[in-house]
């Protein structure tokens, strides 16, 4: 059974895959729900639910690390039948943050422990269910407390890579606008459905975007193309960013991000990580391509809906995956004459080091 489903029998391959995706879903969803509290003015929740997203992408990265120690794939979406994970359950108030992760964060667990009880010994796997035991408890008591929530003071974090707070974040990144800071929306007019729709559908298209470049970048380093695999982890980077700007949009233009999509330029949420580099890369540049047709659709609509700063954002989307197009390309045609792999510059075992994953 797919992505997202109960699974009964005793293989971990599949249940490991499934705990990916939900974690995947957990990442890219709590990044959203910390700005949508934010804006909010709930700052108390919005940290929390960063600080969760930082966790989580920490706790991702240590379990694609036992996969492959295990050599299971990379599959978190499964066959073409497999549910769908690209309508994550956002939620903008703060009780109802809570639950719904608590939901995604149970059914994880459930996953992580069948694999477990059938692989026997693995330490990393014991360590991802304590946490995520730990986590699911701290949300229950968040969702009691919902509204009277004290500021975290939680120790030590678990890695480097943790100690950044939501403001730091914002400050840090240069699309951060004044008025989503401010808690103020664009402007006055009805909220525009149909151009609504199109953002929410950029925005999961990224999301896709995001954990497939991801997984890819540990693919690489495992096959020994380690320097792709730092310029794909990258890429997801890159991506994230394009996300913020258009999930940033959608709130300051009055709305909240959701799946509800404009079917038209929606790509089917299925990640799909390559058997070896060639396969990688060439699956990259498919992704790549379909962003690039989606985005230029969505951004002909946003400039029939005269929406000037919206073009803006959609444009400079379509001048990152047209940057990555070309790489992607060059990159194809060296792995397919077989040239030697480039030289890594470290990054990959720099950002390991920093969100401790073994």
């Amino acid at each position: 059974m797919g992505a997202g489903g109960e699974m009964h029998s005793e293989r971990p391959d599949i249940d490991l895959n499934l705990a990916l995706g939900d974690k995947l879903t957990m990442v890219n969803r709590g990044f959203v729900q910390s700005l949508c509290l934010r804006f909010g003015g709930e700052r108390t929740a919005a940290e929390l639910a960063y600080a969760d997203n930082l966790a989580e992408t920490r706790r991702l990265m240590q379990l694609i690390r036992a996969m492959q120690r295990q050599g299971v794939p990379l599959d978190p979406d499964g066959a073409a039948g497999s549910p769908d994970r690209g309508e994550p359950d956002f939620q903008v108030r703060e009780k109802e943050v809570w639950l719904s992760d608590l939901d995604l964060m149970t059914r994880n667990l459930s996953s992580l422990r069948r694999a477990r009880s059938t692989l026997g010994t693995s330490p990393a796997l014991d360590g991802l269910i304590e946490e995520g035991a730990a986590f699911a408890a701290e949300l229950q008591q968040r969702a009691e407390a919902a509204g009277n929530l004290a500021p975290s003071e939680s120790g030590e974090p678990a890695s480097d890579a943790e100690g950044r707070s939501l403001e730091d974040f914002l400050e840090y990144l240069d699309d951060t606008d004044e008025r989503f800071l401010a808690g103020e929306t664009a402007k006055a007019r009805p909220v525009d459905e149909v151009l609504i729709a199109v953002l929410n559908t950029v925005l999961c298209n990224h999301f896709l975007a995001i954990e497939q470049f991801f997984l890819q970048g540990f693919l690489l380093e495992q096959c020994g193309e380690k320097a792709l695999g730092e310029v794909r982890i990258g890429h997801s980077v890159d991506e994230m960013t394009c996300a913020f700007r258009v999930a940033q949009r959608i709130i300051l233009l009055g709305a909240e991000p959701q799946p509800v999509f404009s079917s038209d330029i929606r790509l089917a949420h299925r990640v799909k990580v390559g058997s070896g580099p060639l396969a990688a890369v060439g699956r990259d540049l498919e992704l790549t391509e379909a962003l690039i047709a989606t985005l230029e659709d969505a951004r002909a609509l946003a400039q029939a809906a005269s929406e000037p700063g919206t073009v803006d954002i959609l444009s400079r989307s379509l001048e990152t995956e047209r940057n990555q197009q070309r790489w992607l390309s060059g990159q194809r045609e060296r792995l397919s004459k077989g040239e030697a792999a480039p030289e890594a510059s470290g990054r990959f075992d720099t950002m390991l080091q920093r969100w401790a994953v073994a």
